[in-house]
């Protein structure tokens, strides 16, 4: 059933019985596409933070200031806009003018969080168009067995401290919910110590697929871009990946319960349904009866596609958490290990297997300063990149944050490794020039990608750094003028679109 459809949109809003509300293609969209720009409907403190300034989320060591209407703690008279965030809540206080007496402003507290909630029931009376759109989002409370406490808290402090009794326990409830079930983590404070929370009304839409057809990223206002990652045909449904985008190669054993438990469904994408997940063979174990066959999930139990072994869940599930234990220790005691740890994983699981991929991940992560590394190192870091880049063509294709992710790291040790080869008479030039190409094809994805996020975040910073050094790249080797591109995206936010991705 269609609901909502516009000429001017590349999307149309329709309802099916599966998931509810959903975007579809309404046109043939080009990767690297803006489909839509969503204002949030309200933005906050994200749960349990310690005292903070409701209007700039810098954390308060104590009482400072108090807001003149409200009395609610602030972190200076600059912070006193009757235009910022804390405006809807200012308001609500004000009809009953509650005290506000913090005791300990090192310790969390709970009244904050009611404040996302109260910005989001202030839309009701003042935003009516916004709030019939969020008041339709799913709030999954059906799906949670116990009230939590933290509810209870955040509807006593409304109804009873505050005495806001216009809005009724359900409502409030509902729109707890909401927040929990679609609401985004799009930034953080200035100290980069309390996370902010947002929640969008037509980003919420968007169901989950774990090979997504787009993203989605703040900017400076925190209004939220939605960008086609490749093409997406016309009647082709809108979707996103509701995990970070570190988890894009996990298999179906990690990503089935993870978002069964905080978003309440089971996913059934084309993915999660194929149990080779693509070809790639990410959530394989070595066959222990003719161990050149993989066993992989088939419903109620795996089996060897080669030899019809088959091995219980449960067996599997023990299987994994022993390894994932053992993983998770030797990056606690000895990141230097996780090497060693490899040959140990290869004879259960496969050469894609999940499992193997995050320890090359963070065995990529532990390498840097790459001009005082040896060769052998930064040639290690290039080839575990590799690795993920044949993996991220099929699970997280086009212009993904995974893509980006591990162009960002093997762009500069790509760099030096090409350098000191040339300087040392081991390549030619041709094959200098071919590097360097590389190198800069690396680098302008991870502008093209993260280029347009919001200042400062470490998305963005990553994207600045990458310019400065496609400079060097153009300067020295290159002379093709290939930083416009860069100044294009990162100071006019002029993104490419690609009708076909080879990348």
């Amino acid at each position: 059933m269609v609901l909502q459809h516009s000429m001017d949109l590349p999307y149309t809003i329709l309802f099916e019985e599966r998931c509810g509300r959903l975007l579809l293609a309404s046109r043939d969209i080009s990767a690297g596409e803006i489909l839509f720009h969503d204002v949030p409907g309200g933005v906050g403190p994200d749960n349990n933070p310690k005292p903070v300034c409701l209007n700039c989320y810098k954390r308060l060591p104590f009482l400072v200031y108090r807001c003149r209407h409200c009395s609610w703690p602030l972190c200076s008279s600059f912070c006193q806009r009757d235009d910022g965030p804390h405006a809807r809540e200012c308001q609500l206080f004000q009809m009953h003018s509650p005290r506000f007496d913090i005791e300990d402003y090192n310790k969390s507290c709970p009244w904050y969080n009611a404040i996302m909630v109260l910005r989001i029931l202030w839309l009701r009376d003042n935003q009516p168009e916004t709030w019939q759109l969020i008041d339709m989002l799913m709030d999954h409370l059906e799906d949670q067995k116990t009230q939590s406490k933290k509810k209870n808290v955040v509807i006593n402090f409304i109804r009873k401290h505050c005495k806001l009794t216009q809005f009724s326990e359900e409502e409030i409830r509902h729109v707890i919910g909401v927040i929990d079930t679609n609401g985004y983590i799009i930034g953080e404070n200035p100290n980069k110590d309390v996370d902010i929370c947002g929640l969008y009304p037509i980003t919420s839409i968007l169901n989950h697929s774990c090979t997504s057809n787009t993203i989605c990223y703040a900017q400076d206002d925190y209004t939220f871009a939605c960008r086609a990652v490749v093409p997406i045909k016309a009647g082709e449904e809108l979707t996103t990946n509701y995990l970070h985008y570190h988890y894009s190669f996990f298999g179906r054993s990690y990503r089935l319960p993870e978002l069964t438990e905080h978003w309440y469904f089971r996913c059934s994408c084309a993915r999660c349904q194929d149990w080779t997940e693509f070809g790639t063979f990410t959530d394989s174990l070595v066959c222990t009866e003719c161990q050149t066959g993989r066993l992989v999930p088939t419903g109620e139990q795996w089996g060897c596609g080669e030899c019809q072994q088959t091995r219980i869940c449960e067996k599997v599930r023990q299987t994994l958490n022993n390894y994932w234990d053992l993983i998770e220790k030797t990056t606690d005691c000895n990141l230097e290990g996780l090497p060693e740890l490899l040959p140990k994983l290869l004879k259960v699981f496969g050469e894609n297997h999940y499992y193997i991929l995050e320890v090359k991940r963070r065995i990529i992560e532990s390498i840097g300063h790459y001009e005082d590394l040896a060769e052998v190192v930064l040639e290690k870091k290039v080839n575990l990149c590799r690795d993920h880049l044949l993996v991220q063509r099929d699970l997280a294709p086009g212009l993904s944050e995974y893509r980006a992710y591990i162009s960002h790291h093997i762009a500069e040790p790509l760099y030096w490794l090409g350098r000191e080869r040339y300087l040392e008479k081991r390549i030619s030039e041709e094959e200098l020039i071919q590097t360097m190409e590389e190198v800069a094809n690396h680098l302008l994805l991870v502008i093209q990608i993260w280029g347009p996020f919001r200042q400062k975040s470490s998305e963005r910073l990553a994207a600045e750094k990458a310019r400065a050094l496609l400079e060097t790249v153009d300067a020295k080797y290159l002379h093709r003028n290939v930083g416009e591109e860069a100044v294009d995206i990162l100071e006019n936010n002029s993104l490419k679109t690609y009708e076909n991705i080879h990348f």
